[in-house]
C-alpha cells in the first residue's frame, strides 16, 4: 500500500506522512517541505489519501 514511498528510509517515510497530515490540515504548504527532495513524495501521499477517501465513498 505504500509503494509510492519505496526507497525512503523509515525516518523519511514518517516525515512524508507528517508533512502530508499538516498540509491536509492546512497548517503548511508543499513548499514548506524540507528537504525539498521529499516534496514529490508528500504530493503522492496526499493523492493516495484522497484516492482512498474517494474509494470508501
Amino acid at each position: 500500500m505504500e509503494k509510492h514511498l519505496e526507497g525512503l528510509t523509515l525516518v523519511q517515510k514518517r516525515l512524508v506522512k507528517a508533512y502530508a497530515t499538516s498540509i491536509l490540515g492546512e497548517v503548511r504548504t508543499v513548499k514548506d517541505v524540507k528537504p525539498e527532495a521529499l516534496q514529490r513524495y508528500v504530493e503522492l501521499e496526499i493523492a493516495e489519501r484522497e484516492i482512498a477517501t474517494l474509494a470508501v465513498e
